[in-house]
């Protein structure tokens, strides 16, 4: 069952036993916030269901998302996620972008992903160019806890 099956189920029992979120919440052992949160996947259509399911996304991706009122700028929010396979702090970055230009820690780190990424891309451009004039160059890049390493190695003469 995905998480949009179990959004629907708890809004189901919730109806038919006429609960509210706190009395749902008591009955299955869980938080309200943790009924509230299931409930809210449900503000999304059945094309972005889709599409967050089949693109694999968690459902932090999902409520991530559920602060786009804006359903164009929510779908091409959800494009860019599925398409960059972004991880659920990108995500949560780009919304915040897109939602609220004054929220600057997350900005600041989604620009500065962004602006690494555009680099690494440069690079790699870079050597693919050369090696295709003949030189013989290399690139790879290595991860270690938090960081990125990134070798070029040229051959001279």
């Amino acid at each position: 069952m995905n998480m949009f099956e179990e959004a629907s189920s708890l809004y189901g029992m919730m109806k038919m036993c006429k609960s509210s979120q706190s009395e749902m919440a008591k009955k299955l052992g869980v938080s309200q916030s943790y009924v509230a949160n299931k409930l809210r996947l449900l503000k999304l259509d059945d094309e972005e269901r889709e599409r967050i399911i089949s693109a694999g996304l968690t459902e932090r991706h999902a409520r991530a998302l559920l602060r786009l009122t804006d359903k164009h700028t929510r779908s091409l929010a959800l494009g860019k996620i599925c398409d960059e396979s972004l991880t659920v702090q990108r995500s949560e970055a780009l919304v915040d972008f897109l939602f609220d230009s004054a929220a600057p820690e997350r900005i600041g780190r989604g620009e500065m992903c962004d602006k690494i990424d555009a680099f690494k891309t440069t690079l790699k451009k870079s050597t693919e160019t050369l090696a295709a004039l003949g030189v013989g160059i290399t690139h790879s890049v290595s991860y270690y806890g938090k960081k990125t390493y990134i070798t070029v190695s040229i051959e001279e003469g």
